[in-house]
């Protein structure tokens, strides 16, 4: 038996015996059987439950949405499922029971205020078009780093704690650290010029830069 992820089943022949864990999205009972529809961070799948094969069979027909399920199955390629593959279920362990109501969902069309996404951001981060903000920016991290590596840069990290301003043109962020007065870092120009001196002429660095602007508007850095 092999515990896989749910995009791996794609590359898996029909019977094969697998163990698979996520988060319950939905379930269906109907008169002889259940479905239960489970996601991981790669995808969602389909286990087909039946009464005289699962022990747990009526509590799991009843589980909350976003519980966490262990499901152990043979991989069903020849099933009527929309993907074209389900899992037919052997044994169902609940690993965790999500309260209910749940303060936000997860697959409904309906939008939360900010106030309640942010103090219940993981759960916001479970819905596909917010977890789809960060594939995007870490694809077009990875093809800037491929392209810059290509051309004989060196990627480096610079300090984000600094004595002193690097710009005079911008505020400061004001740091205690220890008994000493600090800035975060507005700029990584200066360790950047030593870089260079030091005969590293291709360096690169993909990290924040704190400018403290006296402005709140869409058209400034400060804005979020």
């Amino acid at each position: 038996m092999q515990r896989i992820r749910i995009i791996d089943l794609g590359d898996l022949e029909h019977g094969r015996t697998v163990e698979l864990c996520g988060w319950v999205q939905d379930t269906r009972k109907l008169k002889n059987v259940a479905f239960l529809v489970m996601r991981d961070h790669t995808g969602t799948v389909q286990a087909t439950l039946k009464p005289d094969v699962i022990r747990n069979y009526d509590d799991l027909t009843q589980l909350n949405r976003e519980s966490v399920v262990k499901v152990t199955g043979l991989v069903d390629r020849k099933s009527g499922a929309r993907s074209g593959i389900e899992i037919q279920a052997q044994n169902v362990s609940v690993l965790n029971r999500s309260s209910a109501p749940l303060p936000l969902g997860i697959n409904d069309p309906v939008e939360a205020d900010l106030d309640t996404r942010l103090n219940n951001r993981y759960l916001d981060l479970r819905k596909p078009d917010k977890n789809l903000i960060f594939r995007v920016e870490s694809s077009i991290l990875w093809g800037m780093r491929k392209y810059l590596m290509s051309q004989g840069f060196v990627e480096v990290h610079t300090p984000k704690i600094v004595a002193s301003a690097t710009e005079g043109g911008a505020d400061l962020f004001r740091v205690q650290y220890f008994e000493k007065q600090t800035y975060l870092n507005q700029s990584p120009q200066l360790y950047k010029e030593i870089l260079m001196s030091s005969g590293m002429d291709r360096v690169f660095e993909v990290g924040p830069a704190f400018r403290a602007e006296e402005h709140n508007t869409v058209r400034h850095l400060n804005f979020q």
